[in-house]
């Protein structure tokens, strides 16, 4: 059986397109995007389900908050487009949710043979019961041990790119994948909050100011910097 193969032999034979590059940087912007394709869900009361996505919506983008979605969320990113995330403790009575996302393939690079693929995404999406204390036959009161974890539910996704989110460049989407949002309709609109306005026959809600100062800003409101 052959494994995958090693940075170096990726370098030297590129796959061809349509399969995966183990060995390749995956910006974190790149999983911000339009993404439809289909999903599969099993639960023991539901059985199995399957359905089209025709649009991901943003609450079910997990894979776009590397974080989690709560404070107790271990989670770590690997090369090639690999996400994991789990909890950092699965305490009793309550279900760990396990997510797994990788991103195969890239969109081609437009004048390349890879021009026309589409992004690939896959994720699984695990819900684990743990830590249910076993009560002894003879006493209620005594514990003796623990059942083994359970799958409360799984769901796989097989997603495609179909387009970028509205509204949102790629330097737009890099910003925010660093945490930093910042457009310049927003710049314009700090500069008009931050820019010192002043009219001196308008009714003041501030404390009063000196009459000679007050005389100093009719003349040239620069000198409101100095108040």
């Amino acid at each position: 059986i052959q494994g995958p193969p090693s940075a170096n032999e990726e370098k030297d034979s590129p796959p061809l397109p349509g399969n995966p590059r183990f060995f390749r940087p995956v910006p974190p912007f790149d999983w911000h995007a339009k993404w439809a394709g289909t999903s599969w869900t099993w639960g023991p009361q539901t059985g199995d389900r399957g359905w089209a996505v025709e649009e991901l919506e943003d609450a079910d983008a997990w894979h776009g908050r590397p974080t989690g979605d709560t404070s107790g969320v271990w989670s770590l990113r690997l090369p090639g487009g690999v996400l994991i995330q789990c909890p950092r403790v699965i305490v009793s009575g309550m279900p760990g949710i396990c997510r797994l996302a990788w991103m195969p393939e890239a969109e081609g690079k437009e004048g390349t043979v890879e021009d026309g693929n589409k992004a690939k995404l896959l994720r699984v999406e695990a819900s684990v019961t743990a830590l249910e204390p076993i009560i002894s036959d003879d006493d209620e009161d005594m514990m003796v041990g623990f059942y083994p974890p359970i799958l409360s539910s799984l769901r796989t996704d097989m997603m495609e790119k179909v387009g970028e989110l509205e509204g949102a460049t790629l330097q737009e989407r890099e910003q925010a994948a660093d945490g930093y949002v910042f457009s310049q309709n927003d710049e314009a609109e700090t500069k008009e909050a931050t820019s010192p306005k002043m009219d001196v026959g308008s009714q003041r809600t501030s404390a009063p100011i000196d009459e000679k100062l007050e005389q100093k800003i009719a003349e040239d409101p620069r000198n409101a910097l100095d108040f």
